[in-house]
């Protein structure tokens, strides 16, 4: 390995990652590091591309009207920009159409195909679609309309009677590769028409193969390769627009731009309004109109963001409200918008790590998607099941799918029948693979360098996650709009570097309050801000072993307060009721020791008022496992302020009681207290342990002392003892510092594993 890494000048590191990952020679490395044409294949090898190409050829001679036919996502916007561009270069009479999510739905439709016919279309070449549209196609024939399809998608057991197919993974056919995307088959098309590799195209091949997420091996790794250059350098006005909205930096393009700032504002676009938009911003070589677009493009994807954020805030609250154990997460709402339940869907998966299906309710139906896990075949699980559903159709990980709402209790318990026959309850969630140990030494720009020669990263060609060491953590905080993500900052020997990890939820509060038993895994990037570039950590998956303690202790309450997930404690039943309508819908509640705490737990438990002792505060401790615990603690009969009365109030009060007949306490408490220089809290406290040890009686708010010749110990009275537990509480609780009720609190708590 050593000498490898000599002869390639490389890291033993990266030679090591490169080795793990089937890479053993010195050439087999430099071709992996190296894409070049070589890796491009003949596009003559894929089915039916002579046919295809000689079809369209004709078609351009005669001046035949060709409509190319697309898709609403990333892949396929970029599929129809390519073909139709390539189209427009020869010379044809071409348009395009882009289906309409909500009315058309996926691939070939046989209302659309009508339409497009009878506006004079002679020849229809699909791109990123086709190989379902059996119906359609079918139509298109017996109007004399061929249709030549460009696809990548599974091939069905009975294909649609197209003029031509094309296809890399057409039984029978010898292309070397079956992994492209629907923009790389429309990509081999047009090489195939141009006799030529069209370079400025590459730019859209690299977009739709990242978007579509098809593996970064072999022929996608050298279209990605070459199109990210063209990304750096390209010309076109609606690329550098759409960089401009997203904040991109165009000569630091890569393949995480694309996933994370172009490909979601395109996908955007089909889900909201139209993929056509998408079409006019990438072919426009306008300025001014390309700015436009983009700035459209930009509003319709932050509706996008924030529609998927309500609809998950809702989605995952009605999840928490049921308090269930179904193994697949089913919701559905009223008015939720149908293009973007695939996305909120995948964020329940995310969250609770089931599969979920969501969806829209409208008259007597519900429509919407589901998204599983690696574990659970959703399709297989629902196809069986057709008869419940008004349409139904997907693969392993997701679906699509009408049912009527009278039926949703009946899916549910398909759902959870299907996932016990897959063993889902049994199935152990895999284990994130680390790829190296890197100690902070080992971290310098020299490696970072190596490591991009990797890229560019995605599927079947992930990013190296690490396991890091030998570093100190400086400190930490919740930064974003939400504070939902965490920063820390980690160093040594002056060589410092920020970690970021999204999405955090509670926990983060937690470490920022005590980051010390943190431990994580990780990727290397970059952070770019103002043209500056410096390295950075992706926290990939974080162990926290600690617990936090946050401190908003406060003498006051407000509605505020009330707002962060968990379980509230009340040690006095009067203070919940007052505030009960402020708790969220999902929050756990604990009053007192009147709930039954022996098999609760949460990720914060959040003491709303101080304990009427520190052995009842204990008690809670210690019974609930927990991560954080938020220490509210507002003083609700505050006493320590007042302290104890003296021996000498005990006396004076005493002998006034017994020289007094018939005090009435209900109109003259203020006089007397005023009389006996005490305060009148310290008088009520006074006159029940007198009551309680039999020195005074009451008769109708009139009280009289009574005499005793045996001694008694006021300090037995339970009025003076639980005045002494909730004293030496609030002296604690109330009064300590942060760190000494941190340390204190450290001592007691059961930590959730």
């Amino acid at each position: 390995m050593t000498e490898i890494a000599q002869e390639l000048n490389l890291k033993p590191l990266v030679i090591q990652l490169l080795i793990n990952r089937g890479f053993e020679t010195v050439e087999q490395i430099k071709k992996f590091l190296n894409p070049s044409d070589a890796d491009l294949n003949d596009p003559f090898l894929m089915h039916d591309m002579q046919k295809a190409v000689e079809k369209i050829q004709a078609a351009i001679v005669a001046e035949k009207k060709i409509v190319v036919y697309g898709d609403y996502d990333a892949d396929g916007i970029t599929s129809t920009t390519l073909m139709y561009e390539t189209l427009e270069q020869l010379g044809a009479e071409v348009e395009y159409y882009i289906p309409d999510r909500f009315k058309d739905g996926y691939g070939p439709n046989k209302d659309a195909y009508q339409r497009l016919i009878d506006g004079g279309a002679e020849l229809i070449v699909t791109v990123d679609n086709g190989v379902s549209g059996i119906e359609a196609i079918q139509y298109a024939n017996e109007r004399h309309v061929d249709v030549i399809i460009t696809d990548h998608h599974e091939l069905p057991q009975k294909l649609p009677a197209a003029y031509a197919i094309v296809h890399p993974r057409y039984p029978g056919q010898d292309y070397p590769f079956g992994e492209l995307a629907g923009v790389g088959v429309a990509f081999k098309l047009a090489c195939a028409l141009l006799d030529e590799v069209p370079q400025e195209m590459l730019d859209l091949v690299a977009i739709g193969t990242v978007a579509d997420l098809v593996p970064l091996v072999s022929e996608n790794r050298a279209l990605v390769t070459f199109g990210l250059k063209m990304l750096q350098n390209t010309q076109r006005p609606g690329l550098i627009a759409l960089y401009q909205v997203a904040g991109l930096t165009q000569s630091l393009i890569n393949e995480e731009n694309i996933g994370f700032g172009i490909a979601p504002r395109l996908n955007s676009l089909g889900r909201l309004k139209t993929g056509s938009i998408g079409v006019k911003l990438l072919t426009t070589l306008d300025e001014e109109k390309a700015q436009k677009i983009a700035q459209e493009v930009q509003q319709l994807n932050q509706k996008r963001q924030q529609l998927v954020e309500e609809t998950t805030v809702a989605a995952l609250t009605e999840l928490e409200s049921r308090r269930n154990n179904h193994l697949v997460n089913l919701v559905c709402h009223k008015g939720w918008h149908e293009g973007v339940l695939g996305i909120v869907a995948s964020r329940l998966v995310e969250k609770t790590g089931r599969p979920s299906i969501v969806l829209s309710a409208f008259d007597n139906n519900a429509k919407g998607s589901g998204r599983s896990v690696v574990a659970f075949q959703l399709f297989d699980a629902l196809d069986g099941h057709r008869d419940l559903m008004e349409s139904f159709g997907g693969h392993h990980m997701a679906c699509g799918l009408t049912v009527k709402l009278a039926k949703l209790d009946e899916l549910q318990s398909i759902l959870d029948q299907e996932a016990k026959k897959q063993k889902l309850d049994t199935i152990i969630k895999p284990s994130l693979k680390v790829d190296a140990k890197l100690s902070f030494n080992e971290l310098d720009t020299e490696l970072l360098t190596d490591l991009k020669k990797l890229a560019p990263y995605g599927n079947g060609n992930s990013k190296p996650v690490f396991a890091f060491s030998d570093y100190k953590v400086y400190g930490a905080k919740l930064i974003g709009q939400k504070k939902n993500h965490l920063k820390i900052s980690l160093g040594i020997k002056g060589k410092k570097i920020d970690a970021l990890a999204f999405s955090i939820g509670e926990k983060g509060n937690a470490i920022v309050a005590d980051s010390g038993p943190l431990k994580f895994v990780g990727q290397l990037g970059q952070n770019v801000w103002q043209n500056k570039v410096r390295p950075q950590i992706i926290i990939s998956d974080l162990l926290y072993q600690g617990l936090a303690v946050i401190d908003q202790r406060a003498k006051k309450l407000n509605q505020s307060m009330f707002t962060t997930k968990g379980t509230y404690v009340f040690f006095n039943e009067k203070l919940y009721y007052q505030v009960k309508d402020y708790l969220p819908a999902s929050a756990g509640i604990i009053i007192g020791m009147n709930t039954p705490l022996g098999n609760l737990k949460t990720e914060n438990l959040i003491f709303v008022d101080c304990p009427p002792s520190l052995e009842v505060f204990v008690a809670v401790l210690r019974k609930v496992p927990v991560a954080l615990a938020t220490l509210i603690l507002y003083p609700y009969h505050p006493v320590y302020a007042d302290g104890m009365p003296t021996r000498s109030d005990f006396a004076k009060t005493y002998r006034f009681v017994m020289t007094h007949p018939k005090i009435d306490i209900r109109n003259k408490l203020p006089q007397l207290a005023e009389y006996l220089a005490v305060k009148k809290e310290l008088l009520i406290f006074m006159l029940q342990v007198f009551f309680e040890v039999g020195f005074v009686r009451m008769d109708n708010g009139l009280m009289t002392g009574c005499s005793s010749n045996q001694v008694v110990d006021l300090k037995e009275a339970p009025s003076y003892h639980s005045r002494q537990q909730l004293m030496e509480a609030e002296k604690l609780l109330i009064t300590s510092k942060t760190d000494e009720l941190k340390h204190w609190v450290l001592q007691h708590i059961i930590v959730e594993n």
